[in-house]
């Protein structure tokens, strides 16, 4: 029978009304406004399954309809009525679909990872039965799961399984599944199956599965304890080895700090155990150095210390990478004085700051103060001045000796050198490479200036050697390069000279080429001096200069636009001509008349001949105006 039933209306209310019994026929459920009222609804309660009394009748502004057990005081209304209807409710829908979706599980490692243990998956489930009796146990639903395993479902409406009911069911060998449907209250009863089944949170209380992972990571857990132990002996028995390899470097280090007074700051027992191939005061020494004399930064933390110190492959590689919890566990439980290289550098940095050497910023980074890095900058340099002041030296000598040609002259000993410069100056070598006085500066003033002499000779920019030349063997190789340059000269004025030559026959030509087109007898207008030119010939000026190429060809433009012109007057006069005498012979048909009358001169054209004065458009129409005017007198005459 279809119902408008919704959860919520399963259980009790507040005042303790029940609105939903069992149909005493076929057990369906009956909603308090489905029945008739008193005793004819036919109802028992789901809980007790006693008789049931309607009070549906009368006013419900009056009375809240409900059910109600008969009037008892042994046996007041039951509580669990709502409870059992809605662990019948999951029996049916579970055991009509056969089935039900059980969720992920989940089981965290001892690295901290969670491990899936089961998927989200829809098992099958057979033998269904309603708050079986287990021991002293009433599961609200009991099934067989399709590996043969008993499975427990719980069905929580307000509060899943007590602490006590948990504890028992950890004693069963059955997995247990809780449903929550609080959440779906106000669903109808008879959309509840896909809730149910699939869609409700749900969690699995217990399952074979996860106490086989719990197992498994226990097992994990002890084999790596085991491991552990060995490992540990192993770093330990590394960190105890004493065999160290000394850096050259880091022990000149070593003796500097504490000739500056950094004894009492440093380890000096080699024998004590540690995570560092070379002895403690080396490492520290290297320490101290950084914070003291290193520029930039000029704040390090423990890590970045580190860094700078495995540059050098000094940690002993198997107590380098090791991580804190490992070298904290090892301290705790095998031997209380094994550190790892970070934890030697991060203590030896501590027992720094406590001492006052060091001061540390809000972010862990250790510092020296100014004061205390411009003592340890000024001894640092003071003490390593002779070694870089002679590396100095003979670096110049080397650059020097470099830019000489091979088989010049045989070279000198360095020692012996340096002996007789420091004679020459009257000081010793030794003063020499430590002093401040001006002696050394001066000296690699001498071999710089030499150098660049040298370089700047072999680029043929300077003539003359240096002076001085700090009692080297140079006097043949600067001849040399004086001969060179002089050569090199005596090279450069010949192609330059041919090379201008080359250009005054190339603008000579050029000038030839455009008189071509222009004059009648070319080379005799070249060789021929000019009016303007100075008593130059157009040769001589275009062999001059391009300025004087460009006289002579701006003289050629000038006579060809001249001829040009000419030309063109001379076109003009002989068309004028050819179109007088024609007009004339028409006028005139006798050919001895008008020969006559063209080669006579005439007052009106200023005394010339009409076949002279006739050169162009304008003269031809005075002549022309003429004949007309010759004719029209003879006319009137007759």
């Amino acid at each position: 029978m279809a119902t408008n039933i919704t959860l919520a209306d399963l259980f009790p209310c507040d005042d303790g009304t029940v609105l939903v019994a069992k149909d005493v026929i076929d057990g369906s459920r009956r909603h308090i406004s489905q029945v008739a009222n008193g005793l004819r609804c036919g109802c028992v309660c789901f809980g007790c399954g006693r008789d049931l009394i309607a009070r549906n009748g009368g006013d419900i502004s009056l009375r809240r309809h409900s059910f109600a057990h008969r009037p008892d005081e042994l046996s007041p209304n039951c509580a669990t009525a709502g409870e059992t209807a809605l662990h019948i409710l999951g029996k049916e829908i579970i055991a009509r679909h056969g089935r039900v979706t059980m969720p992920e599980t989940w089981m965290t490692d001892m690295d901290g990872k969670r491990r899936l243990v089961t998927p989200l998956q829809s098992i099958v489930l057979t033998d269904v039965r309603l708050e079986s009796a287990e021991g002293d146990l009433i599961p609200d639903i009991v099934a067989i799961s399709p590996d043969g395993r008993r499975l427990f479902i719980e069905i929580k409406n307000t509060h899943g399984c007590p602490p006590e009911k948990l504890e028992k069911l950890r004693s069963l060998d059955v997995d247990v599944v809780e449903i929550d449907v609080s959440g779906y209250r106000a669903h109808a009863l008879d959309d509840l199956d896909e809730v149910i089944l699939d869609l409700a949170p749900r969690m699995v209380i217990q399952s074979a599965a996860l106490r086989a992972m719990a197992t498994r990571i226990a097992d994990e857990r002890a084999a790596r304890g085991e491991t552990r132990q060995t490992d540990a002996s192993a770093r330990i028995d590394v960190y105890r080895d004493r065999q160290m390899q000394h850096s050259p470097r880091a022990a000149e280090l070593a003796d500097e700090m504490i000739a500056l007074g950094f004894a009492d700051y440093m380890d000096l027992d080699d024998m004590k155990p540690s995570a560092f191939r070379v002895p403690r005061r080396q490492w520290q020494a290297a320490i101290l150095y950084r914070l003291g004399v290193t520029v930039y930064p000029d704040k390090v933390g423990a890590v970045a210390m580190l860094e700078r110190l495995r540059e050098r492959k000094w940690p002993k590689r198997e107590l380098d990478f090791i991580s804190s919890d490992d070298t904290n566990w090892i301290a705790k439980h095998i031997a209380s004085d094994f550190k790892s290289a970070y934890e030697e550098v991060a203590s030896y940095l501590r027992l720094l700051q406590r001492a006052g050497v060091v001061h540390e910023d809000m972010g862990g980074r250790f510092y020296m103060s100014q004061a205390g890095r411009d003592t340890i900058s000024k001894a640092a340099r003071e003490r390593s001045r002779p070694t870089v002041r002679r590396q100095e030296l003979d670096d110049s000598l080397e650059e020097i000796r470099d830019l000489m040609v091979p088989g010049d002259e045989g070279w000198v000993d360095a020692d012996a050198w340096l002996d007789d410069r420091a004679g020459e100056l009257g000081t010793t070598v030794a003063n020499l490479l430590q002093q401040d006085d001006g002696r050394f500066d001066h000296l690699m003033g001498t071999l710089k200036k030499i150098r660049t002499s040298i370089m700047m000779m072999q680029r043929f920019q300077q003539d003359e050697p240096p002076e001085d030349m700090a009692g080297l063997p140079l006097e043949r190789f600067f001849l040399r390069l004086q001969i060179a340059r002089f050569d090199a000269q005596e090279h450069a004025e010949k192609e330059r000279d041919d090379h201008l030559r080359r250009e005054a026959e190339d603008r000579v030509s050029e000038a030839l080429q455009a008189a071509n087109w222009v004059v009648s007898d070319p080379i005799t207008w070249l060789d021929t001096v000019r009016p303007d030119s100075g008593g130059k010939t157009p040769r001589e000026l275009a062999a001059d200069s391009l300025v004087g190429l460009g006289k002579v060809l701006g003289d050629i433009a000038k006579i060809r636009a001249l001829r040009t012109e000419e030309q063109r007057a001379e076109n003009l006069k002989t068309t004028a001509l050819d179109k007088l005498r024609a007009e004339v012979a028409r006028v005139l048909p006798r050919q001895d008349h008008a020969d006559l009358w063209i080669r006579q001169s005439r007052p009106q054209l200023d005394g010339a001949r009409p076949q002279d004065f006739c050169v162009d458009d304008s003269t031809l129409v005075r002549c022309l105006d003429l004949l007309a005017e010759t004719q029209a007198t003879k006319k009137r005459r007759r």
